[in-house]
């Protein structure tokens, strides 16, 4: 990703955040936007609902994932650690939950409201080790500004 993409993906964003008082529109625009990064192949957020991740807003193919036990899969397990968590190659990951046959990597990162993890962005790619500390860090600062609007939406 070059920083040119990385820097207008992330004033969207950024901007999305201020332009809605509807948190699910919001969510929608996320995801949409991070869809635009050619090798992410299924972009979605899972919500903490009653002890378990439950499926939000996500562009890609179907998923029959629409609830994950925490610590169960790279989902689960990035709340189980509380921190991101990035597959190279899932096919090597002994607690991998497949949503599709051709993801070859995945990166789950934890939306923090506060100390509480609320819930994260998990993004599915078909390339292996598509994700590298740039795709971390940006992603990382979009959980930020994903937390802090839920925070406010809350207020």
């Amino acid at each position: 990703m070059t920083g040119d993409l990385r820097d207008r993906l992330l004033a969207r964003i950024k901007a999305a955040s201020q332009e809605s008082d509807d948190i699910e529109a919001f969510y929608r625009k996320v995801v949409d936007t991070l869809s635009r990064i050619p090798y992410y192949n299924w972009v979605g957020f899972y919500f903490l609902k009653g002890g378990e991740l439950v499926l939000g807003p996500y562009v890609g193919k179907p998923t029959q994932h629409v609830r994950i036990k925490v610590g169960q899969g790279v989902c689960g397990r990035a709340v189980a650690e509380r921190s991101t968590i990035v597959v190279d190659d899932v096919t090597k990951e002994s607690n991998y939950l497949a949503c599709s046959l051709e993801t070859r990597s995945e990166i789950v990162v934890p939306i923090w409201v506060g100390d509480k993890i609320i819930g994260e962005i998990d993004i599915d790619s078909d390339e292996l080790a598509a994700f590298d500390q740039i795709d971390k860090d940006f992603l990382e600062e979009v959980a930020a500004i994903v937390g802090d609007t839920i925070a406010s939406s809350r207020k």
